[in-house]
């Protein structure tokens, strides 16, 4: 987006309060894409669970469940957020015990709460993979602002700012793509602004064109190390 149109569908963004339809070309991008990759990853799948399997066998308090899920916000209601494990699950309890609001995230930038599995997924952002599934399901889009844990979202509805609230979240979005850019655009902005283009844009063609160049652009991200 230009600058000029930046400012304009930020503004279009901020202005609403109810849900933006998701258009049929969007879904379909997202239901023939997710279940392609989920085929085409289903050995890495295996590969995944058969490396937990085994880290947890030879190293006993690297075990526990294959997944772990965190409670997050889409279009006004509640979904399971799957990602696979890759902390140490004593760890992870020592941290929910004394720190009632820890998420996943914050404990996985700590490398002594990794486990050398969960290691090598993060830095190839495997353990993102089960997400594939979200998708398929209509939990979450491709593109689209990142769905927060419950805290922060709900404080931002209790603000009435809604920008996680009014379209369905995505894996992807403009501020990932944007990452790395210096003096870009606020996260805020870049969350308005899609909004404010997925509700004002007529065309679903034109919809679905834009969420591709956004995957594009995320893709040189993730390829250059700037992350997700």
């Amino acid at each position: 987006m230009t600058p000029h149109e930046l400012e304009r569908y930020d503004k279009i963004g901020r202005s609403l309060d109810g849900l933006v339809p998701i258009c049929w070309q969007k879904r379909a991008l997202d239901v023939t894409l997710s279940a392609a990759l989920i085929l085409l990853f289903s050995p890495v799948f295996l590969a995944i669970f058969v490396a937990l399997l085994l880290e947890g066998l030879l190293v006993p308090r690297h075990r526990g469940p294959f997944f772990l899920t965190e409670d997050r916000g889409s279009e006004g209601k509640i979904f399971h957020l799957p990602k696979f494990r890759i902390v140490r699950m004593d760890a992870f309890h020592d941290i929910r015990a004394t720190q009632k609001y820890q998420h996943i995230k914050p404990m996985e930038s700590d490398p002594a709460n990794v486990t050398k599995v969960g290691a090598v997924l993060k830095t190839i952002y495997f353990d993102e993979l089960p997400q594939l599934f979200s998708i398929l399901k209509g939990d979450m889009s491709f593109v689209g602002p990142w769905p927060w844990p419950l805290e922060p979202y709900y404080e931002e509805l209790e603000k009435g700012i809604f920008r996680k609230r009014l379209i369905r979240p995505g894996f992807t979005g403009l501020v990932q793509a944007n990452k790395g850019i210096k003096d870009g655009p606020s996260e805020w902005v870049l969350d308005f602004a899609y909004i404010g283009f997925m509700h004002d844009e007529r065309s679903g063609w034109a919809k679905l064109a834009f969420d591709l160049r956004v995957l594009t652009r995320s893709t040189k991200t993730v390829s250059e190390g700037r992350g997700l």
